[in-house]
């Protein structure tokens, strides 16, 4: 990621950013820019108990200021050296299938090295710096923030989309299916008929000294048992998303952390300010750029601090079972990039393509904003006429 090398470590910026958690401020630019006072919409895709207490940003950061050599920052980054990575972390090979599906169904994530060869995984580099340069020029001191919690310095490649996820794209889209990874997805399923529904990822520029709580990545709503016998927990993993990091995950860079064996826990997911020291740097690392992280969505995990001078992205794509659905599958992937993929992508991607000749709203558009985004979309809505009636029916 050269081109973005530098980035970040805008001191301006106040930790946990820009909007109603700091007192007084009128620039409330963030995703939540009324805290806990933000509408819940009638279907709560994608928004779970914990993603709502993830706008109170982290406690233990409110007072440090947003400096590669700040005091605070410095003992942070030192105990992070000493304590980060999952004591014993297993990674596999691309070939051990049923070793990377035995861990995964343990501890609800597994990480599998040497997925994404050399010359793919440049391409996707620089696909995933042309998007980094849009956000950058939309919001170049990197305060509006995105992702669970709305935290500055850190961003969704999906989230920012107008067309919410990146199908547009076939540096993505080349992820899909590969033999790295198609096998172990089948062994996990126990099937090969499970569905794309999404891909995305995530962005921590340096300097994004906050935690991101912990939240599971609720694409469903809950199922219906007014006795309380049975929740999606109790069942085989319903959702997967595999994230592929672009550059090697150290200790400073803000290495995904997964807390194993919570894909099946109904406890409570605790906050910030109450989990243990050691779910803190439960991390997934020291791991290799072009590794594949396996990750059941349901598995509690969070952004860790970005305390390097570098920035990492992890793209990710993202698969339903073979027997579950949700209203998170929308059609925003143009028919003419479906023509390109495998046959058994295209049997997987069935229910995320769009029309032959028709035109995905939002490809191509990224912003920090969601109103921007949002303006975005209706501008492209609009100028489609009475066929964006239909368009939106069809999504």
């Amino acid at each position: 990621m050269s081109q973005t090398k530098g980035l970040g470590w805008v001191e301006s910026v106040p930790p946990n950013g820009f909007h109603n958690r700091v007192s007084g401020n009128s620039k409330a630019s963030n995703d939540n820019p009324q805290g806990l006072d933000t509408p819940v919409g009638e279907i709560e895709i994608e928004t779970t108990p914990e993603h709502r207490n993830l706008v109170a940003g982290d406690p233990r950061c409110a007072t440090w200021q947003r400096k590669y050599d700040d005091p605070n920052v410095d003992r942070l980054r030192q105990r992070m050296r000493e304590r980060n990575g999952i004591p014993g972390l297993e990674v596999c090979r691309p070939d051990e299938v049923q070793r990377a599906a035995t861990l995964f169904h343990r501890d609800g994530f597994v990480a599998v090295r040497d997925a994404v060869p050399p010359d793919q995984l440049a391409r996707l580099r620089t696909a995933a710096n042309q998007i980094v340069e849009q956000l950058i020029d939309a919001d170049p001191d990197l305060a509006a923030g995105g992702g669970a919690g709305g935290l500055p310095h850190r961003l969704s490649f999906g989230g920012t989309s107008v067309s919410r996820h990146l199908f547009y794209r076939r540096e993505w889209c080349e992820l899909i299916d590969m033999p790295t990874t198609t096998p172990i997805l089948t062994e996990i399923f126990g099937s090969p008929n499970y569905l794309v529904y999404g891909c995305g990822g995530d962005i921590a520029f340096p300097g994004a000294i906050e935690y991101q709580g912990l939240h599971s990545d609720n694409v469903w709503s809950e199922l219906h048992d007014p006795v309380g016998g049975v929740s999606v927990r109790d069942l085989p993993v319903p959702v997967i998303h595999i994230n592929f990091p672009l550059v090697d995950l150290t200790f400073e860079n803000g290495p995904i952390r997964q807390i194993p064996g919570t894909h099946r826990s109904r406890a409570p997911i605790p906050t910030l300010a109450d989990e243990p020291e050691w779910m803190r740097f439960s991390t997934i690392c020291p791991l290799p750029a072009g590794s594949a992280i396996f990750r059941d969505a349901r598995c509690w995990h969070g952004g860790t601090p970005n305390l390097s001078r570098d920035l990492r992205a992890m793209p990710n794509v993202e698969y339903f079972s073979p027997w579950f659905r949700s209203e998170a599958l929308e059609r925003t992937m143009p028919f003419e990039r479906w023509l390109e993929l495998s046959p058994h992508a295209q049997r997987i991607s069935r229910f995320v393509i769009g029309q032959p000749g028709e035109p995905i709203i939002g490809a191509g558009k990224h912003h920090p904003r969601r109103a921007e985004r949002e303006r975005l979309f209706n501008e492209e809505l609009a100028a489609m006429g009475k066929s964006g009636e239909n368009y939106l029916r069809r999504r």
